[in-house]
Order: C-alpha cells, then structure tokens, then sequence
C-alpha cells in the first residue's frame, strides 16, 4: 500500500491572501470558514484529483495546524476523510478523527527533553522592543506562534530570532504574518515514519512548502514544493513545481497521480 503524505496550507489549501497575491482562474472552491468568514479555499481540479488519491492509496494530511483547526476544513469531514491525519506539526496523529493515544505518550516523552515552551516564549517577546508582536497563540500546548505586525518585523530580526531558537534546540518558520516556534523534536516526518511502519506502507509521496517540512520532502519515495514555498528559497536541490500559488497544487497532485498510474500500470 501506498501514500501521499501532504502538508495542507500553502500546498494543497490557500487562503484569500495567497489566491490574490499568485492570482486564480476562478475555479476554486470555499472549504473552511471561521466564524462565518471565508477562510480557505481549494483548486476544484486539486480537489477531484485529491478524492481519487484518497480512493487509490492512503491521503494523509500532515500539517502544523491544531486538531481544531484541522478539524475546521469541511472538506476533510465529509467529502476526502482520510483515515489518518496528522496535526500539530507531528505531535498528534488522528486515527478516523480520534487521538492515538500511543503516539501523544511517545511524543510527551520527546518534549520533556526541549527547552520549555515558558522559557522559549519569554526570550522571544524580550525581543519584542519593535512591537512586531501581534498576538500570541498556543499549538495544543506543544509550540507556539506569532501573528506578526509585519510593517514592524524586519529580515534582521528573523535571522536574530532564528539563532535564538537553533540555541535552544527549537526551529522557526514563517509562513505569510504567523511565526512558528517548534521544538525541533516535533517532526512532521517522525510522525509519517510511524505510520509507514504500523500501516506497512511501501511508497510515501509527500509535499509541502515551509522549513518544518523539508524533512517530509526530502525523505519521501518522491517529494515536491510549490515554487512559492519557504523551503525552495532554502534549498537548491528540491523537485519543485512549475507555477506558484493554486496552480501549484495542481501541478503536485497530477505529477503524484501520473507517478502512481504508471507505476501501477
């Protein structure tokens, strides 16, 4: 059996910003709303291609969201429902919506070893003499991220609080105006390798486009990132796609199905 591992924002799913910062054709569909607002959307050729992926081996979403806000997609819910999902950056695996318990004990254990979440948050916000700090949130109490004042937030101070995080064995990634911190032994990979083993899974595809997934690229049977991903700026040696925005997703899921046909023709 085979899989498609995928990162889900910026990869797969996009949100009104990035639809009008890389442009669309229109043919699109709404999936997630927040309060009644609009807040992703999908390709309607990503997503038929994406429900025959999920017919034909298993379509793991694998994301940095919480569960929550990786409960929010709708599409994910009731039209493309993986068996498997796993959120919060790899700390917790969803087996048909529920926690694998098994796994959230391993990964409490490997937190224990990280500089605490307290002590990492008050050395960042020191930091903050700019106010580029707009808010603060909680990852299922494993990281943390920023949503940025990004008038306030210079590349000086990225590369500042890049160092910062390396020292205290975390990592950081930016993705448009929110600034994750993640221990760095919270790997979206481990959590795929897992699975590969419990599920005996032969080939594993993946995608996805920040630094907290380039460990899921690179150790795939065949990993891809969208030309506008933060790890393509980071690295020279990824396959990546042709077209930025929406239509990279496209480009991703027909290459995995085109690999998959011909594989298994």
């Amino acid at each position: 059996m085979n899989a498609f591992a995928s990162d889900l924002d910026r990869t797969l799913i996009f949100s009104k910003r990035m639809l009008e910062a890389y442009g669309s054709d229109g043919n699109h569909e709404l999936i997630e709303r927040l309060d009644g607002k609009p807040i992703s959307y999908i390709s309607s050729k990503t997503k038929s291609i994406l429900k025959q992926i999920n017919e034909d081996m298993f379509f793991i979403p694998v994301t940095t969201r919480t569960i929550e806000q990786y409960k929010r997609i709708q599409l994910f819910q009731d039209e493309i429902v993986p068996q498997y999902a796993i959120t919060s950056n790899g700390g917790t695996i969803l087996k048909s919506g529920t926690v694998l318990k098994e796994w959230t004990l391993y990964v409490e254990q490997l937190l224990k070893k990280c500089t605490p979440i307290e002590e990492v948050m008050k050395k960042v916000t020191d930091l903050d003499d700019s106010k580029w700090i707009k808010r603060i949130k909680l990852g299922d109490d494993m990281f943390f991220y920023i949503i940025l004042h990004t008038e306030h937030f210079s590349t000086s101070r990225l590369l500042e609080l890049r160092g910062l995080t390396d020292n205290l064995r975390w990592q950081l990634s930016l993705q448009g105006r929110k600034l994750y911190f993640i221990p760095k032994t919270l790997n979206k990979w481990t959590a795929v390798h897992y699975l590969r083993d419990a599920l005996g899974l032969n080939e594993i595809y993946t995608a996805g486009d920040s630094l907290l997934d380039y460990e899921l690229i690179i150790n795939g049977t065949y990993g891809i990132a969208p030309l506008h991903g933060e790890v393509v700026d980071d690295s020279l040696t990824l396959n990546k796609t042709e077209q930025a925005g929406i239509k990279a997703s496209e480009e991703i899921v027909e290459a995995l199905q085109c690999r998959y046909k011909n594989i298994h023709v």
